[in-house]
């Protein structure tokens, strides 16, 4: 099929493909992308998916990956179908975000573009500075089992070989930005690959959205922009609770059980406190950083890619470094950080165990003798009711202790 002046292939969409990188906004967009599907399908643009994981269970089936220990048959096939559901568009353009594709080797990155063939592909990479997303990373990692210390995980990321390679190794396969541009330019011409920084925290919660919304073509106005910036980071105490816990933890439980114990259960709940500081690079770790950071500014502005943004955003700021090391943290505020984690398991716990029960189905025997014992349940649970009561309201306790000091006279 021949295609324009510009390379388009007439009645074909363009196919953005946004593949992070890692901590730098991606589970943001991808939120406003997806609640924004409708008024963007009116404006031409196809945010392909039925359920809002579909377009992450796709990638995992074009690398290959699969949750540890734990079947996920809907994985095969789904990157067929999201190629399907793009091929079909009639619109202007199609865009796919998941920032898993940023561990893409040539030739995933090959298979990924030419299976979109005729279309013109476009790859979209965030990035974040190095003194911002380090501390990211490592609050991650520990979310997902790991059991680094900082001192282990900054050192193997300053040195590779120096540290676990699930560290530092890991680290750099995701965030050096070179790599990742080097993998994707043997598939897609550098015209076609857009850069978006993400802005100083100190900067509109907006801007990142609209700097993303330059670089793949959407309307700002068709997007829902009312929704709170980032994910909330735990802080240091929160996140040392978190890395005992995966130690003694054992890597027991396999992927999709650790999901939903720890990062949809024990997480959240630490999250919430926010009472502990923030995660911040000590001051002693931001001179490399910053030279490394510096070197890939450089080699980026060097190619000339287009940017949404300023690649000065990307280098390491000062104040947002800290004296203090990550892992330095009081026993009390350990202990706070603790209990609340067993508050967060023990609800868990509870709602299941309630859902089992109601699952089951009990039924009380009907007759006399049935509905005799259902009407002394229901007077213990209100004499229960009342003495609940009486703990929060004054006049309840007075009532109370009158009745009790009754009962007492007449036993």
């Amino acid at each position: 099929m021949a295609g324009g002046p510009d390379g388009t292939v007439p009645g074909q969409a363009d196919v953005y493909l946004h593949i992070g990188l890692p901590k730098t906004g991606t589970s943001h967009l991808q939120q406003v992308l997806w609640l924004s599907r409708e008024r963007l399908s009116a404006d031409g643009v196809l945010v392909p998916g039925a359920t809002r994981q579909a377009q992450r269970l796709a990638v995992w089936d074009l690398m290959g990956r699969r949750p540890r220990g734990a079947a996920q048959p809907e994985v095969a096939g789904s990157w067929q179908a999201l190629v399907d559901a793009a091929s079909g568009w009639s619109g202007s353009h199609v865009v796919v975000s998941e920032e898993f594709l940023t561990n893409a080797r040539p030739r995933q990155a090959r298979r990924a573009v030419d299976a979109f063939a005729p279309a013109r592909v476009h790859v979209v990479l965030t990035v974040r500075d190095l003194g911002q997303v380090v501390g990211s990373v490592w609050q991650q990692g520990l979310a997902k089992g790991h059991t680094w210390s900082w001192e282990e995980f900054i050192a193997a990321v300053r040195d590779p070989a120096s540290g676990p390679a699930t560290a530092g190794g890991a680290f750099w396969l995701h965030q050096d930005l070179v790599r990742v541009l080097d993998t994707w330019e043997t598939v897609v011409p550098r015209e076609r690959i857009h850069l978006v920084t993400v802005p100083p925290a100190s900067s509109s919660r907006h801007l990142l959205l609209e700097r993303f919304a330059a670089a793949t073509r959407l309307d700002t106005a068709a997007l829902v922009s009312d929704l709170a910036g980032a994910n909330v980071s735990v802080g240091v105490a929160e996140a040392e609770v978190l890395r005992r816990l995966n130690q003694g933890l054992g890597g027991r439980l396999n992927e999709r059980q650790y999901a939903a114990a720890v990062q949809h259960g024990v997480k959240p709940a630490l999250r919430d406190r926010r009472s502990s500081a923030r995660i911040q690079v000590p001051a002693e770790e931001l001179g490399w950083l910053t030279d490394r950071a510096t070197a890939m500014v450089a080699e980026v502005r060097a190619r000339g890619y287009q940017v949404a943004g300023d690649l000065r955003d990307l280098i390491p700021a000062p104040d947002a470094t800290d004296g203090s090391r990550p892992d330095e943290v009081d026993d009390s505020e350990l202990a706070d950080a603790a209990i609340a984690a067993l508050v967060a398991v023990t609800e868990k716990y509870a709602e299941l165990s309630g859902r089992a029960r109601r699952v089951d189905g009990a039924v009380e025997p009907s007759g006399d003798g049935g509905r005799a014992s259902q009407a002394r349940a229901h007077g213990y649970r209100a004499q229960m009711g009342v003495l609940r009561l009486a703990d929060r309201n004054r006049w309840a306790r007075k009532a109370v202790a009158t009745y009790i000091r009754r009962s007492s006279r007449t036993s």
